[in-house]
């Protein structure tokens, strides 16, 4: 009999712990969590950073927070992460999406934890009490976030994120693919860390004529921090993140921006749910012509969708939106619509400066000529942004010295003297029919045989 009793209560414990373990893991200290509904398992999102909640006289707009099903979206969705912070005892706040509960609604929450692990989370006020619940007893995917819930529709399942728990981790799903690789523009409020070494996280940190510098930091990422991501995979599980509660990292000349939300459905006074994309300042990341660029003419890479018409009150209207947790870039009238992408050092911010010395001289003139007769190519060398590095580039370098101190008459290479070097560069412009001032001897708008006479006749009187 005792033998009995003691093998029901092992099985009895077993059941136990298998029950709660289906429950999550429960609060176990201020950390990332997921939460959702253990009567409909849909989670709890934060798509917005406006709401209202007035426990006392029963009002609530809680379109903030909403509930989806699918336990695969929510692994790739920044908005399904939640900070529980413990304030005291039962209190705590939830933060998200560079916001939280207590910011929202001006309360704490209340989380109960029962028999079962799964929490009932309500506030109180002026001796009134409301739970929250999923008011939504269909299967649709959408839930209805509210108070009018009892039983499971008020339970709540709370689920510390694990970059290592195959149903619970932080993915990145890439929307970009490039020759194999493939790219996410990405905005989070947490800290984080890749996961896998595969992955590389990048920032714009200078602008230069149509070319967008991108340079990668390396361990780990502070939170706001709008950043350029290249996975590991098609696969978001091979794409995965750790959040992490603090950091010392830092990030300085960031040029991008970045938003958290694209939610339509909000009041006016919600300027932060969605933001429409105007190409007079914007750019996005897309492939254009075989490459990855920031560009305003990208359809394919914005969100349609519909928001109220407070301007005209005409009801719905359709706006082309960057979609939620995304980064870009904000630029002004003078900024190229394309802007190609290198993720190679920019060079002095001085067009034509190869070496970075902050003059342009025969020094970086002779960089291009090695560069062609290599047969090498690289951005800063191709001075007229013809994707080639050729005697063109070399010509406009010219030009460009010529627009400074002119030296010596005569002298093309910046050398100090006239020699036969300098007659040999007339004729290599000549024979590409281009044009720099600095070989335009006799100044006649034309470089021709004649400023090869002129420069021969220089080097007689010398």
């Amino acid at each position: 009999m005792k033998r009995h009793l003691i093998l029901f209560l092992v099985a009895l414990l077993s059941v136990v712990t298998a029950f709660a373990q289906n429950n999550g893991s429960g609060f176990i200290g201020n950390g990332y969590y997921r939460v959702k509904n253990k009567a409909t398992n849909r989670y709890i999102y934060v798509t917005d950073n406006k709401d209202y909640y007035d426990i006392t006289h029963d009002k609530e707009d809680f379109q903030a927070l909403q509930l989806w099903k699918d336990a695969e979206k929510a692994c790739t969705d920044p908005a399904s992460i939640i900070y529980m912070e413990n304030i005291s005892g039962q209190q705590y706040d939830l933060l998200a999406q560079g916001t939280g509960v207590h910011m929202l609604t001006g309360y704490y929450i209340t989380a109960d934890k029962k028999f079962d692990g799964c929490y009932e989370v309500f506030a109180k006020k002026s001796g009134v009490t409301k739970y929250l619940s999923d008011n939504e007893k269909s299967n649709a995917q959408q839930g209805q976030l509210g108070t009018g819930g009892a039983g499971n529709y008020r339970r709540w399942i709370v689920d510390m994120i694990d970059p290592n728990d195959e149903t619970n981790y932080i993915g990145i799903k890439p929307t970009i693919e490039l020759n194999g690789k493939f790219y996410q523009p990405y905005y989070v409020s947490f800290p984080f860390k890749a996961c896998s070494p595969d992955m590389h996280v990048y920032y714009v940190q200078e602008i230069q004529g149509n070319i967008a510098y991108l340079k990668e930091i390396k361990g780990e990422i502070p939170g706001a921090t709008p950043v350029f991501i290249e996975c590991a995979s098609a696969d978001p599980s091979q794409n995965r993140i750790e959040p992490l509660i603090s950091t010392s990292a830092k990030v300085t000349g960031n040029k991008l921006s970045g938003i958290y939300f694209c939610n339509g459905n909000r009041p006016q006074k919600s300027v932060d749910a969605y933001k429409i994309f105007d190409a007079a300042t914007m750019r996005i990341f897309s492939v254009v012509n075989g490459g990855i660029v920031l560009t305003n003419n990208a359809p394919e890479r914005l969100n349609e969708i519909k928001v109220n018409d407070y301007v005209n009150m005409t009801g719905k209207i359709k706006v082309q939106c960057l979609y939620a947790n995304t980064s870009y870039l904000l630029t002004d009238s003078s900024t190229p619509e394309v802007l190609e992408i290198s993720f190679d050092e920019p060079v002095s911010g001085k067009e034509g400066d190869l070496n970075g010395d902050n003059k342009v001289d025969i020094a970086d003139a002779v960089t291009v000529l090695n560069l062609m007769s290599d047969g090498s190519y690289t951005k800063a060398a191709d001075v007229n942004g013809d994707n080639k590095v050729d005697i063109a580039d070399f010509v406009t370098i010219l030009n460009i010295m010529a627009q400074g101190d002119e030296g010596i008459k005569g002298d093309l290479n910046g050398d100090k003297k006239v020699d036969i070097a300098d007659a040999v560069t007339v004729l290599n412009i000549m024979a590409t029919g281009g044009y720099t001032k600095i070989a335009d001897v006799n100044g006649d708008q034309k470089v021709d045989i004649a400023d090869f006479v002129t420069i021969l006749n220089i080097m007689a009187t010398q």
